[in-house]
């Protein structure tokens, strides 16, 4: 018998690997599993800055079993942030990362409470969050959804519906723009 000794990083990747085989194979014995549902809309995300709520979508994301860790998510986001702000404008913000944290694909919507500074490019405040969750071997996925998601960003209409639209109106907003 031959003992391997993996690093932590190469240990860590096995096992999301393994999170992520098992996930594949329960969602080929369910139907209806997508990267965007209701289930994916929070209209009162908790946080009284950008850390916190950043902290509050990774602990949302972890309890729908989109990623391995709400610490690596997290710090994902964090590393996401200080590379170059994901504050879109007209107080939207998009964070998101291409990680092996991540399990399978997700959209996450949500609003907090009080406009958060986030240094967006037009300087506003933060209030509707659309965070895009993307396994690293997923780049053309991160891709296409950012892609969409900015375009439609680009219109006041939209930015408005989803600033004061239900959960059901949200769902649907989206859904059309990632072709749900």
């Amino acid at each position: 018998m031959q003992i391997v000794f993996l690093s932590l990083s190469c240990a860590k990747k096995v096992i999301n690997y393994w999170k992520r085989f098992q996930y594949n194979e329960i969602c080929k014995k369910k139907e209806g599993i997508n990267m965007f549902t209701e289930d994916h809309i929070f209209l009162k995300i908790p946080g009284k800055n950008q850390k916190e709520v950043l902290r509050s979508l990774a602990k949302l994301a972890f309890q729908l079993g989109v990623v391995s860790s709400t610490d690596d998510l997290l710090q994902d986001y964090l590393d996401r942030e200080q590379e170059s702000t994901t504050g879109f404008g007209w107080g939207v913000s998009i964070p998101h990362t291409k990680s092996d944290d991540v399990l399978r694909a997700s959209v996450l919507f949500g609003r907090t409470e009080q406009p958060i500074e986030w240094h967006s490019l037009d300087g506003d405040p933060v209030n509707t969050i659309i965070s895009l969750l993307v396994p690293a071997s997923e780049s053309d996925e991160h891709l296409h959804l950012l892609a969409a998601l900015s375009r439609k960003l680009s219109h006041p209409d939209f930015v408005q519906q989803l600033k004061t639209g239900s959960r059901k109106e949200i769902y649907q907003l989206i859904s059309q723009t990632i072709g749900e």
